[in-house]
């Protein structure tokens, strides 16, 4: 028997039952001067949060979000909705 449940540790024995994910890395494209730029997140709420501040900040324009392998994760639309779903504390 392992030592946790001899333990008692409710805790530990929740943590060990949670499946292990990771979050899938995401590639923010956005719009700057006249070129498409990228930056690289830990998640796609990392992304739709920098874009949020491109959007608020009037610097760039975010244009999707796509996986590294170049999966498109959110389009132009997708992107649009999540911002605005973020501004309004709504989670993505």
């Amino acid at each position: 028997m392992p030592a946790d449940f001899l333990a008692n540790d409710f805790e530990a024995i929740a943590r060990s039952m949670r499946p292990v994910t990771s979050p899938t890395p995401a590639v923010l494209h956005f719009w700057y001067m006249l070129s498409v730029l990228t930056s690289v997140h830990e998640s796609v709420e990392a992304a739709v949060q920098e874009a949020y501040a491109f959007v608020a900040s009037d610097t760039r324009i975010p244009v999707l979000i796509t996986a590294t392998d170049g999966t498109v994760l959110m389009d132009n639309e997708e992107l649009a909705d999540a911002v605005n779903r973020y501004r309004e504390g709504i989670p993505v």
